[in-house]
């Protein structure tokens, strides 16, 4: 596959977090970025888990398809997802902030790569460890 270049600088990735839920308030538009987290404790696979993302980007020129891939870390087997998104990011001194749902099935426990393109340019990158659950401790007995 020919490597698609932007033909410009490239965007700046100011934050990319995964989070439980972002929250947008209507009056303000200030972002709440809820539940943090680089790992998922898992309690069987395949398992199943929403992923929202919170992205802040400036220094866009124009028209971007932004890429998402989650890979397992050696990108040896098929992505887990993918999908892009055309957005329009015209004012490079603008901060863009975008809210990305994804509905992922991790396929087993191991570390992943959350990655970020435009077009064909890796942007960012985070790491996301899937781990079993041990066993849970049993309830104390009541006397």
């Amino acid at each position: 596959m020919a490597a698609e270049r932007l033909g410009q600088p490239p965007p700046i990735v100011q934050s990319m977090i995964l989070a439980d839920h972002v929250h947008r308030d209507s009056i303000t538009n200030k972002k709440f970025i809820l539940g943090t987290y680089n790992s998922v404790v898992a309690d069987k696979f395949p398992y199943p888990k929403s992923l929202c993302l919170y992205l802040a980007i400036t220094n866009s020129h124009g028209p971007l398809l932004l890429r998402i891939r989650l890979i397992d870390v050696d990108d040896q087997q098929s992505p887990v997802y993918e999908t892009a998104y055309p957005v329009e990011l015209r004012d490079p001194n603008n901060v863009y902030e975008l809210t990305i749902g994804a509905a992922v099935v991790f396929p087993d426990a191991g570390d992943y790569r959350l990655q970020l393109y435009a077009g064909n340019e890796l942007l960012r990158e985070l790491r996301l460890r899937v781990v079993l659950a041990g066993p849970r401790p049993e309830p104390p007995q009541e006397l």
